[in-house]
């Protein structure tokens, strides 16, 4: 049964805690301001920062767009067996970024409605869309789609009669070291004795997703009991092509068990009562290192850190808009 409580509860996420490494004053702002503020008696500022908590840039609309069009395509291929071409989910995808275009133009819309409509961060500090992200946006909605439906994983899930679908963008939970882990895989599947883990990624290659392939395999190795030398995991960059395979040993399960200690350590230095997840104050948490981040950042208009870029032009993409999985 839901409760409101005064603060939220605590759990670690690999998306947490990129988000704390990248500016501790956002992962306030985004886990602690914002609670409540969906309550129609909360105080303004909860209820602000709950409706900026919900938007997005457009990388990460983008991203979202195809992973949406990844999971409809399995699902049209389990349900009837049938594919839907590249031009019916490109123009899935196009519909997808057009209304969120479309819906970040109707500010009072939105605030009266923030998890149920669109609002681009571009949008609305900006009132306009970056014409070089836009033409990034196109370049790579064709390229990431292409690759997509020809990538090794896509290939396998729709032409193997051994494939079997375990999971699609399901929001587990497990607990490692007493800490309570959330855990999200794109698809899961299986054939014979060997199980895949898929991710599907719209970005740039980043090495910092080790840990987050790491802890997929911790959550199947643990939770399910699949022993470590069936499972593959596929990092299919979109914008390459590119599939990279990754196997996981023991040691790669503590690494995950350390990182996530040694993380939930230095998180809960912020807290004021852990035991109730009560956090310092706003001020206490710092900054992102880099002031450029400021500029794409959900949290900008309640921050006064965010004057120490002196960035002229806003269509300059910013180091860390682009973290669509």
């Amino acid at each position: 049964m839901f409760q409101i409580t005064p603060y939220p509860e605590w759990s670690w996420s690999h998306s947490r805690d990129h988000l704390f490494q990248e500016c501790p004053r956002r992962y306030y702002y985004h886990y602690y301001g914002s609670h409540n503020g969906w309550l129609r008696d909360a105080a303004p500022e909860q209820q602000e920062t709950y409706r900026l908590k919900q938007m997005a840039n457009l990388f990460l609309v983008f991203g979202d767009a195809l992973h949406q069009a990844a999971d409809m395509h399995i699902r049209q291929f389990q349900a009837k067996n049938h594919l839907f071409s590249y031009s019916e989910l490109f123009t899935k995808i196009r519909n997808m970024m057009n209304q969120a275009v479309l819906e970040s133009k109707d500010i009072e819309q939105w605030q009266a409605a923030p998890k149920k409509r669109k609002m681009l961060v571009e949008q609305y500090y900006y009132h306009q869309l970056p014409k070089r992200i836009v033409q990034i946006i196109k370049e790579r909605m064709e390229t990431c789609l292409t690759n997509l439906l020809d990538s090794e994983s896509m290939r396998e899930i729709t032409t193997d009669p051994r494939v079997e679908i375990l999971e699609m963008e399901k929001l587990n939970t497990i607990y490692v070291r007493g800490e309570k882990v959330y855990v999200k895989l794109d698809v899961l599947y299986r054939i014979g004795d060997r199980y895949i883990i898929s991710d599907w990624k719209t970005g740039q290659e980043d090495e910092s997703i080790e840990e987050q392939l790491y802890l997929y395999a911790y959550y199947l190795h643990r939770e399910a009991g699949v022993p470590l030398s069936q499972i593959e995991i596929r990092t299919e960059y979109l914008l390459t092509g590119e599939c990279r395979k990754t196997y996981v040993t023991e040691a790669n399960l503590e690494q995950v068990e350390e990182k996530i200690v040694s993380s939930t350590a230095e998180m809960k230095s912020y807290l004021h009562d852990p035991a109730q997840n009560q956090p310092l104050s706003r001020l206490d948490f710092e900054g992102a290192a880099n002031p450029r981040s400021c500029m794409y950042c959900n949290y900008r208009q309640l921050c006064e850190l965010k004057d120490r870029t002196l960035l002229d032009a806003a269509d300059e993409a910013a180091p860390g808009a682009e973290q669509a999985g």
